[in-house]
């Protein structure tokens, strides 16, 4: 008589061999001010691969004319304060020599890039895990986590609710300076108890387009994970209005015209250099949904 064949029994470790273990994906991993050699429209070029940046990849406009860009029927256009900004976009390939793919990439009437040919935010890059190396990891780091939200054609961000008004969160070691827009500056004062000191001065937002701010002192630290804010750069002059925040050195007889909202407002918060100087890197990990900051 036969013998009945045994039961087979597999391992943990059988089983993800035949059906194929799941594997963490492999971070694209960017280094230092994020420019690198990339291939668009099969010309050389220089893009940055900021967290900052759009999904759709921003060209400047003599990159775009360079390689033959036609925009299409329809144009759009970005307001920076009163400054409005025309766009055209069309669809073209980048390559990055690991990743090969065809996207519809933007560009406008004024320079996005100030020393490349463009620039390309997580949201617009297959890789699925995008870490960005700000510096080495040093003793003491903790690692926060925050929500990742990801719209078509925008930067990829966080948000937070402040005064009962989401504020959304973005990271730019580009920029030396953190900046809040004025919307967000009157939620964080509502909340932390802020007021504005000093003089205005001005302030790079994009585009280069300068844009008048103020300091926005908080009796109360503002807390975005391991990050502490004892205050706060805000524009003054749009996105939003500061008519409702104290004001230290409010002269009595000036005459103040704050900006009145029109149409739907974002409430942003750019965190800068200024505030990531004691973070090794931002992880942006998009099937978790999820952004990881490691930070003194």
């Amino acid at each position: 008589m036969p013998k009945r064949p045994l039961p087979m029994v597999l391992t943990s470790a059988a089983l993800g061999l035949l059906i194929g273990a799941a594997k963490p994906a492999t971070p694209l991993v960017v280094r230092g001010d994020g420019l690198v050699n990339a291939t668009v429209g099969g010309t050389t070029a220089r893009i940055r691969i900021t967290p900052w940046a759009p999904a759709a990849p921003t060209l400047n406009p003599d990159f775009a004319d360079r390689i033959g860009l036609k925009g299409g029927w329809f144009g759009f256009a970005v307001k920076v304060g009163p400054v409005r900004v025309n766009g055209k976009s069309s669809v073209t390939r980048l390559d990055f020599g690991t990743m090969s793919f065809r996207r519809r990439v933007v560009w406008f009437d004024r320079r996005y890039e100030p020393q490349g040919d463009g620039a390309v935010g997580p949201g617009g890059l297959p890789a699925e895990v995008i870490r960005f190396e700000l510096r080495n990891p040093r003793p003491g780091e903790r690692t926060a986590t925050l929500p990742l939200v990801q719209r078509l054609f925008q930067p990829t961000y966080s948000r937070i609710t402040v005064a009962g008004r989401e504020v959304n969160i973005l990271f730019d070691p580009q920029h030396a300076q953190t900046l809040a827009t004025a919307g967000a500056g009157s939620a964080i004062a509502a909340d932390y108890g802020g007021q504005l000191v000093g003089v205005t001065s001005k302030a790079e937002v994009a585009f280069g387009i300068d844009r008048p701010i103020r300091t926005l002192k908080l009796a109360r630290p503002l807390a975005i994970g391991p990050l502490r804010f004892d205050s706060v750069p805000v524009r003054i002059g749009d996105s939003g209005s500061v008519a409702g925040i104290a004001d230290a050195d409010a002269d009595p007889d000036e005459v103040v015209v704050t900006a009145k909202g029109g149409g739907k407002r974002r409430d942003v918060l750019i965190i800068g250099r200024d505030a990531l100087a004691g973070c090794s890197s931002i992880i942006f990990d998009k099937p978790a949904k999820v952004i990881r900051l490691s930070c003194l």
